[in-house]
């Protein structure tokens, strides 16, 4: 699972040593190197001291070093700066900015941004109150060894005793300011950076010139230089050069500094450990016995145990970080989903890798990351996981993606010529209608005005709830039925398209009552012709533009010109009609698209573009003759959702009456005719 997994190290923000810390009010822990002007103070991103982090290769907590020669540092020296570890543009408050390296340091400095939302996170860094600070840096991006318990190994020239994970190579992505941070050596600078440098000490010129002309690189630091030194023997008789030795030279004082490392690594790892799950007090305790660092997590462990309340009792193997499961969770779905054939533009990390493992694979590492036993047949773990871990949440997010799959891939006509409204409810809606005012009166000298009179008529519709129950069971996971996850709930998705699409092509076949008691194509309406052959010709068509143009206004008063845009026809006529309308010329201006007569006689008005076609299997019906013109969107039909949800919805629940898991899928939806005037029928007979 390491590429799949983000890794973070936690540093510090602090402005005094601890000793000044213990006597000063919290007041005075301001950081001495904010710049007001820049927004900016001074922080050491992170540092070679050991940190506890879960590796995903292992499965545990271990203690981790990252190597400084392995940065890669960007080439704008710079990255964000976030609020804790948010990975979403909203979260970033700032850059980490002119990052550099210093001995065993990552150094930079901490730019707040002067919008609005970064104002509160930069006082309480100035005021002292926030001082700690988080590198993240992505696990399939780096390069690491792991010592084992008992072992020793040589990297880079130094020694390293295990156990311990050396990252050789890492990449920053960002800095978080957080709340707790494992890395307490690792501060905000107290002094200025160039006063820092005029205070640290310097090898002699002469000494460090020497050193180069026999090898040393001129960029390398002091710290180098130094343990260049302590490899260069002295000649053996006059004249001869100096010799560079290769292999490291056993010393005592190397050894005894390496003896004291070690001790302040498991007091580092243990203090980290314990200040993580706020165990100060078990700390000091591990740390006076002389605890193995196996002992102290033995003992951290028992500590979590008598913590935890009976509903989250965990009787697990190790100590996981709530991302790790997220970031599982997240690329487990999308693996799962792009082994189904489904396209994702940006999947998540490690969704390529994981897209090989088994259901089966996935329910016992869901096991795993929760801390929970994974042993056991298969029903009982499968069932173990379904009800004590976050499997059931990755199933669901797998069947809500294959559900908007499903959706999104329907071809569905009506969303190109229906409209869409939102209503809050399931109450009876109306749409009123409001007519022009009268028309303005000529007025005589000494005449009196009149008040102009105006009309209005409605139309009442309701929307309602569709849906369809699905399950997954334990039985599909143990077969690896990828068909339960991602083929059901897609065909799910279909079938809400299709029943949305079937409401306002309703509308037309049903031709149901409008607000005036009439139907919806009536001869009252003026928007109806009766035998005028079934396959549209250039006088049907026209029939239907003048009818259209010439409707007037509520109260009669004028034309509206209502021009149409769309032609609607079923998919029996498609063949005849798209004739007639790739065609340019006629015989004569009767033609009609069944005519075996083409001579180019005459031009074809409505050919190409002129009306936008649509044809659907909806509308045929035992009339399939019937096609419709149709206004602009909003004249026409509107299509309806609650609180303008235009997709459809899961609910999850552990199954009941399945082993397994219970999906509801719903949608809730109506579709109205809004006004008769934008609409026009040709019954074709």
């Amino acid at each position: 699972m390491r590429s799949i997994m983000m890794k973070y190290r936690h540093a510090g923000a602090t402005g005094q040593s601890p000793a000044m810390m213990q006597r000063l009010q919290i007041s005075d822990h301001k950081p001495t190197t904010l710049d007001a002007v820049t927004r900016s103070i001074e922080v050491v991103g992170a540092t070679e001291n050991p940190s506890m982090v879960w590796d995903p290769a292992r499965g545990e907590i271990v203690s981790e070093i990252l190597l400084m020669s392995g940065c890669e540092i960007p080439v704008s020296r710079q990255i964000p700066l976030t609020i804790d570890h948010e990975r979403d543009a909203g979260s970033v408050i700032g850059s980490f900015a002119d990052m550099r390296i210093e001995g065993d340091k990552l150094v930079g400095r901490a730019v707040f941004s002067s919008a609005a939302d970064a104002e509160p996170f930069y006082t309480k860094v100035t005021e002292g109150h926030l001082n700690r600070f988080s590198i993240v840096y992505p696990s399939n991006e780096r390069q690491s060894i792991y010592i084992e318990d008992d072992s020793v190994q040589v990297i880079n020239g130094r020694s390293f005793s295990g156990p311990l994970l050396i990252t050789k190579q890492w990449q920053p992505k960002s800095l978080g300011l957080v709340l707790y941070a494992a890395d307490d050596q690792a501060t905000a600078r107290s002094m200025p950076e160039n006063q820092h440098k005029k205070e640290s000490k310097k090898m002699d010129k002469k000494i460090r010139a020497f050193l180069e002309r026999h090898g040393l690189s001129p960029d390398a630091t002091e710290e180098q230089a130094l343990a260049f030194l302590d490899n260069v023997d002295a000649p053996t008789s006059g004249g001869a050069q100096p010799v560079i030795r290769t292999e490291p030279v056993i010393n005592p004082d190397v050894e005894r500094a390496n003896v004291i490392r070690i001790e302040r690594e498991r007091i580092s790892e243990i203090t980290g450990l314990c200040q993580r799950y706020e165990a100060d007090t078990l700390a000091k305790k591990l740390i006076d016995d002389g605890s193995s660092l196996d002992l102290a997590r033995e003992k951290v462990l028992d500590f979590i145990d008598a913590k935890k309340t009976s509903e989250n009792l965990s009787h697990g193997p190790g100590v996981v970080t709530v991302d790790a499961a997220d970031k599982f969770r997240s690329a487990a779905t999308d693996g799962l989903v792009i082994r189904s054939g489904i396209r994702i533009e940006k999947p998540a990390i490690g969704s390529t890798d994981i897209a090989g493992w088994s259901l089966l694979e996935m329910a016992r590492h869901s096991l795993m990351l929760a801390n929970k036993p994974t042993n056991g047949n298969k029903l009982e773990m499968v069932g173990r996981a379904l009800t004590t871990t976050d499997f059931p949440i990755l199933m669901a997010n797998v069947a809500n993606k294959s559900l908007f799959a499903g959706w999104d891939g329907a071809q569905e006509t009506w969303s190109e010529w229906c409209a869409t409204g939102s209503v809050p409810d399931f109450k009876t809606n109306y749409l009123p209608r409001i007519s022009e005012t009268s028309d303005l009166d000529e007025m005589p000298e000494g005449m009196e005005y009149k008040y102009g009179v105006r009309t209005e008529a409605q139309e009442s519709f309701s929307i309602a709830t569709y849906g369809k129950m699905l399950a997954i069971t334990r039985q599909a996971i143990i077969n690896d039925d990828l068909m339960s996850m991602t083929d059901i709930p897609r065909a799910h998705g279909e079938a809400a398209a299709r029943k949305v699409g079937d409401l306002p092509y309703a509308v037309l076949t049903a031709n149901a009552a409008m607000g005036d008691t009439l139907a919806l194509f009536h001869a009252t309406h003026a928007n109806v012709v009766a035998h005028a052959g079934s396959a549209p010709g250039i006088a049907s068509i026209a029939a239907g533009i003048l009818a259209m143009g010439i409707q007037k206004d509520l109260l009669g008063k004028r034309r509206i010109n209502i021009r149409p845009v769309y032609f609607l026809g079923p998919k029996a006529l498609e063949g005849a009609s798209e004739i007639f309308f790739r065609t340019d010329r006629w015989s004569d201006h009767s033609t009609v698209a069944t005519d075996s007569t083409f001579a180019s006689t005459r031009v074809n008005p409505y050919a190409g573009t002129v009306l936008t076609r649509i044809y659907d299997a909806r509308l045929d019906t035992d009339d399939a003759n019937h096609w419709y013109l149709a206004a602009s969107k909003g004249r026409t039909i509107t299509v309806f959702f609650l609180d303008g949800q235009q997709r459809p919805y899961m609910e999850t629940r552990n199954g009941w009456n399945v082993d397994g898991i219970e999906y509801k899928v719903r949608i809730d939806a109506g579709a109205k005719a809004v006004d008769w005037k934008g609409l026009y029928m040709n019954d074709g007979a």
